[in-house]
């Protein structure tokens, strides 16, 4: 008999299988119900696991299950879920988790347990996003392909026309890349092409090249490459097009024309060709040639000059004041320069010319007494459905030049740009007039065009009803109190805000300010401005910005900007993860002024639970690998190459080494925040008043009376710098 702490058993354990026994009756549990010779260590760490969490873990303590369908049981069973639909041995773990994670969303996808993992993993995902790839699913499609439909139904693509079973997922990604972009993929969603060909012409056509070039499937994608190259350098790609050579062969030449270019516009190296008195220079670009003189003053004569030219095959850009200069013994210089070729000129590049303003959402402007106007800015843009919104204007071919032999230099033609990219507009079959395609707000960022729909409004009050809109919303009026104004993209209202809701996956836009009365909040997925917040409660996911805030709550991703001269900060709550600035900080009464900055609420848990996560993968990692490591020293590899359990371990090593890359990312990201937070501050241009309270990472500063001072962490304590 094999006695631990207590326990008598018939059967030796492994040191995994030990220590969570061990673990289990320091813990008080009953580890009869998981000490059995026939459970991995892994399997015992998931029903010990459950236990601690008092959970009916005999659903799940049975051998048919592997420790990752343990876990899926456990987790369901912890999160009050309906296990039973997929409480069963016969469902890969994948499938489980699928059906899990769908029942924590509300959605049961338990009617389609037979159905490999990935593709219900997407139907799930198609059900959260409110797209239908049912029919998909049933006319056969993969989970790669499967994928890929849903992102361009979800992106509102018509993607239909152009499916294919024969598409891998990646070559559907390219089609939807293509329609996104207007571009004609007529030209590549072909069956025979694959999709690393297909993405070679998709990115020609957005360069504006003449990819018809290369438009062949006979052309491997490398080959294409090197041409598209070619293209993008305006070179002669002819000379290297041909099939017959390899995309090896042709990058070579293609390197080699591009080295030809540089030589040729170096000049560096001379023909040298010597007569009786002076010698012949032919620059190797035959852009210009020179005399060298044996003896300065002595007189040439110009004929014998023009002989030597001619013999040569200069015959163009002679400079025959110079040569008569030589003539008369009046050479300004050892060596002349006879002739000169004229350099190829530079087309104008493409450009686009925009028939809207492109730069709408400016700056607040500050007045002269110290407050800032947010009444007179134009925020943004709408254009009608039909509407010329921008016209690409090609690049143009630059003037030929030519060389001191006569040959002539083709002008370099200049730079394409882009098609535009983005959603709301329609590009013409001309290929460079754009129209608007719907009503809405239309913005430009980079090479991004979007319109999105807009719902203008007057006043909103409790009896317009609540509004929830999948576009930017704009209000003409007031916004009263108890109203919800929910948008996927802005919100802008040009009257006052009172104890409403309003809540925008963009920017929330306030031409007055918000006094709410305590009462509603505003949320926006970037920026919140306003000229005021009284009474508010006010959460941005980047900036907020104001001319004054009282009594406030303040909560932002970035920085909190309070402008003008006199901008005041005062009272209630603040948060910002960088930055607060402001003129003011407090005011004269001593009002209670609470700022935070630096690390996020939540965020040391957050550290701690990220910690506990690699920690506990790097368990479950080193107890899969022994068990793992256990059978390649018991059983030679016929044998446990044929054993389920073997290859079970085989592939959760690998899961869970893919789940602790991901966890160290995570952790990377962690410690960038960290060294962002440290750098968090708050300037006052004006005065801090007694009354303020500044945590800082942790560190806690009250307030005496300061002025145009930046307040910081340094070390241990806070330290208070003058601006001066």
């Amino acid at each position: 008999m094999k006695k631990i702490n207590g326990y008598e058993f018939d059967t030796e354990f492994t040191p995994d299988q030990q220590r969570e026994i061990n673990e289990g009756i320091e813990a008080g549990l009953d580890v009869t119900v998981y000490a059995k010779p026939e459970f991995l260590a892994i399997q015992m760490r998931e029903i010990r696991l459950g236990m601690l969490q008092k959970l009916p873990v005999e659903r799940y303590a049975k051998i048919e299950y592997d420790w990752f369908q343990m876990s899926e049981i456990r987790s369901g069973l912890n999160s009050n879920l309906d296990v039973s639909k997929y409480e069963d041995p016969s469902i890969p773990f994948e499938t489980m988790r699928q059906i899990r994670y769908g029942l924590e969303e509300g959605i049961d996808l338990s009617s389609g347990k037979k159905l490999p993992a990935g593709i219900l993993k997407e139907l799930r995902k198609s059900v959260k996003s409110k797209v239908d790839i049912s029919e998909y699913i049933r006319q056969g499609y993969d989970e790669q392909q499967l994928e890929q439909i849903r992102i361009a139904l979800e992106k509102g693509v018509d993607i239909a026309p152009y499916l294919s079973l024969c598409y891998r997922g990646a070559a559907i990604r390219e089609i939807c890349i293509g329609l996104e972009e207007k571009i004609d993929v007529s030209m590549y969603a072909r069956t025979e092409m694959s999709w690393q060909q297909m993405r070679e012409i998709r990115l020609g056509l957005e360069e504006r090249l003449d990819a018809e070039i290369y438009v062949n499937p006979f052309y491997s994608w490398q080959q294409m490459r090197e041409i598209r190259l070619g293209l993008e350098d305006n070179l002669p790609v002819e000379v290297y097009s041909s099939l017959m050579y390899t995309a090896k062969q042709m990058n070579k030449k293609r390197l080699a024309l591009i080295e030809k270019n540089k030589n040729a516009a170096a000049g560096a190296f001379d023909d040298k060709e010597q007569y009786g008195d002076f010698s012949l220079l032919v620059s190797s670009d035959a852009m210009k040639a020179s005399v060298v003189l044996n003896h300065r003053h002595k007189k040439i004569s110009q004929e014998e000059i023009i002989r030597a030219l001619k013999n040569n095959g200069v015959t163009h850009g002679i400079d025959y004041y110079a040569i008569g200069q030589i003539g008369e013994g009046k050479a300004p210089g050892d060596i002349v320069e006879v002739a000169r070729g004229k350099e190829p000129g530079k087309g104008k590049d493409g450009w686009y010319e925009y028939f809207f303003e492109t730069d709408v959402k400016g700056q607040p402007k500050l007045l002269d007494d110290g407050s800032v106007d947010f009444q007179n800015i134009k925020w943004f843009e709408i254009v009608k459905t039909g509407q010329k919104i921008a016209v690409y204007h090609p690049a143009e071919n630059g003037v030929h030049g030519y060389r001191v032999t006569g040959e002539i230099v083709q002008g370099q033609k200049g730079r394409e740009l882009k098609l535009l990219t983005g959603k709301g507009f329609i590009l013409l079959p001309d290929n460079v007039t754009y129209i608007a395609e719907i009503d809405g707000k239309i913005e430009l960022n980079d090479n991004r065009l979007e319109i999105t729909n807009v719902l203008v409004l007057d006043d909103v009050t409790l009896s317009t009803g609540n509004i929830d809109f999948n576009g930017s919303v704009y209000v003409r009026g007031t916004v009263g109190d108890g109203t919800v104004i929910k948008a996927q993209k802005d919100i802008l209202c040009d009257g006052f805000i009172e104890s409403a809701v309003l809540e925008a996956g963009g920017d929330i836009i306030l031409k007055n300010g918000n006094n709410a009365g305590g009462q509603g909040y505003l949320k926006a997925g970037r920026d919140v401005l306003g000229s005021f917040f009284e009474n508010a409660k006010v959460t941005a996911g980047q900036n907020i910005r104001a001319n004054y805030c009282l009594n406030s709550e303040l909560n932002a991703g970035n920085a909190i900007e309070i402008m003008g001269k006199n901008g005041m900060l005062a009272g209630g709550y603040t948060y910002a993860s960088q930055y607060v600035k402001a003129c003011n900080i407090g005011n004269e009464a001593g009002i209670a002024t609470k700022i935070k900055l630096g690390k996020r609420e939540g965020f040391a848990a957050y550290e701690a639970e990220l910690a506990d996560r690699e920690s506990s993968v790097d368990n479950e990692l080193l107890l899969l690998k022994n068990a793992y490591y256990d059978f390649q020293r018991k059983y030679p590899a016929e044998i446990r190459n044929a054993n389920p359990i073997y290859l079970k371990l085989e592939d959760a090593v690998y899961t869970k080494e893919t789940e602790a890359g991901r966890l160290h990312e995570e952790r990377v990201k962690l410690e960038s925040d960290k060294r962002k937070y440290d750098r968090a501050k708050a300037v006052a241009r004006g005065t801090v008043f007694p009354g303020t309270s500044m945590d800082i990472n942790g560190v806690i500063w009250n307030a005496k009376r300061v002025k145009n001072v930046t307040v910081k962490k340094i070390g241990g304590s806070v330290s208070v710098h003058s601006n001066i």
